[in-house]
């Protein structure tokens, strides 16, 4: 009856041993949810630099005529009168 019993029992700590390695919330889970929470903290940082940009982008807009100039000139390809724009494709 003692061996039924602690052959019973060693099942059942096996059992919870193997949860608690392998389960769905065991410790590969965790490695598994804070390796996607590293991976996320990484990208809101990379949105936060890229929000400030932006944001400084914008502020620059709508106070600074020489940046305004800039943008268009820039990004909307238009030149002053007398002047030759040259468009090379880049590689």
């Amino acid at each position: 009856m003692k061996r039924v019993i602690s052959g019973l029992l060693l099942i059942v700590i096996i059992y919870f041993a193997w949860l608690t390695w392998f389960g769905s919330r065991g410790s590969q889970a965790l490695k598994i949810v804070e390796s996607e929470i590293d991976r996320l903290s990484e990208h809101s940082l990379e949105l936060k630099v890229e929000n400030r940009h932006l944001s400084d982008k914008i502020r620059l807009l709508q106070s600074d005529s020489c940046y305004q100039e800039f943008v268009v000139r820039r990004e909307l390809h238009m030149i002053r009168d007398n002047e030759i724009l040259f468009l090379f494709e880049g590689r």
